[in-house]
Formats: C-alpha cells, structure tokens, sequence
C-alpha cells in the first residue's frame, strides 16, 4: 500500500504550482503552461487512487501515464528554448546553465511515466514473486550439461542512473535499482516495472518533479 501518505501533497505541490496563470504568457511561455497544467491534472486525479482513497482503476492510471509521456522528455525541452525569460515565465536561468541536468529529469520523467504504465496492471500490491527453481539434485547434478559449475547464470542486467547514462555523473559503484534509464534500444532497465506497485512509481514520478522544479522554477 501506499506508504507515504503526504505523497499526494508532494505531487500536487510540485506539478499544481506550475500551472498557476501566466499573466500574459504567450508562444512557448503558453505552451509550457499548458503541458505543467495537463501533468498536474493527471497527478491530482491519481493522488486519491494511489492513497488508497477512491477506488484503483487501472485503465485510469495507464492513461494518465500516457499523458505524463507526452509532456516529458524530449516533448518537455523543447520548450524551454535559451531566450530572455518574460515577466509571465517562472523558469530559472538556471535551466540554461545547467542544461544537461535539465534534460535529464525530464527524460527519467518519461521514463517513470512510461513504467507507470507497466505497473498499472499492479494496482497497489507488489506482485507475489515467482519462486525460482528448485536446485538440481543429487541424480540430476551427475547428468551432462548439469554441472552447476558449467551451467548458465542468469545475470541482472548493469543499470544506471539517467544522469551517468548521459556522463553527467561518475557511475556509482552500488546498484543504482531506484534510478529508472534507457537501454541503447530505449527500453527500460534498473527498475523491474512488472513487478512494481504503481504508487511506488507514482512516489517516483513525484520525486522527480520535486526536484526539477525546486531547481529551476522561480517561486513556491
């Protein structure tokens, strides 16, 4: 279940602050606006659902997820172009500067979004693991192929965080599992999202919005 219950305040106070009016916003300004105000409607309609408060629906969170997808990433950065802020935006300069890290959290942004999809299926129970296979025994140990020595080992896969993917930071030397990153053919590696309860991604999602916008948002 859902374990922290100021998650929904941490959601709403990241994403809600940035839609608030623009006055006078246009252009880019506008659209930012926009895509900030359709994240914070989808959060504040999970909110609820990942308390555990209203009813889960499934199908609900996995459209939500396609609208976080939409308004992350690289659909995010481009609308922040580097110009002369107007009075109407609360981005920071520090955007620009600080470019790279930007891109980043937009990008684990997407990522998230893209595995709240996956976990929707989940609701908000952690699925029953499947138990691995019984070791071989004693009869079968002496059989070709049976060695334990010369049989195939199933691996975890290397993960990284989104910044060390993009050489921002140097690769920590602990398995990063908390941290969602691309693959070279874009999917998802670091987080087992089948196995993942949605409002653990959700905490994620807001986390990471969290702290892009106590980075590069201009006041509360």
């Amino acid at each position: 279940m859902f374990k922290n219950k100021i998650l929904g305040a941490i959601a709403l106070s990241s994403l809600g602050a940035a839609a608030l009016a623009h006055n006078g916003a246009t252009g880019v300004v506008m659209e930012r606006m926009m895509g900030m105000s359709a994240m914070r409607d989808v959060m504040k309609d999970l909110a609820p659902m990942m308390q555990g408060q209203v009813p889960y629906d499934e199908w609900a969170v996995r459209d939500a997820a396609t609208v976080l997808q939409s308004h992350a990433g690289d659909n995010m950065a481009r609308l922040f172009p580097e110009e002369p802020i107007p009075a109407s935006s609360f981005a920071k300069p520090e955007i620009w500067s600080d470019w790279a890290r930007f891109e980043a959290l937009s990008e684990e942004l997407r990522l998230y979004a893209e595995g709240l999809d996956i976990a929707a299926v989940n609701g908000l129970d952690v699925p029953v693991p499947i138990a691995a296979p019984a070791p071989p025994s004693d009869e079968m140990a002496g059989m070709p192929g049976m060695d334990a020595a010369t049989m195939p080992m199933e691996t975890p896969p290397e993960t990284f965080t989104v910044e060390e993917l993009m050489g921002l930071v140097a690769r920590a030397d602990q398995n990063a599992a908390t941290i969602a990153a691309p693959t070279a053919d874009g999917k998802i590696t670091g987080i087992d999202f089948e196995v993942t309860a949605a409002d653990d991604v959700f905490e994620r999602i807001s986390q990471t919005c969290a702290s892009c916008h106590s980075l590069y948002r201009k006041g509360n």
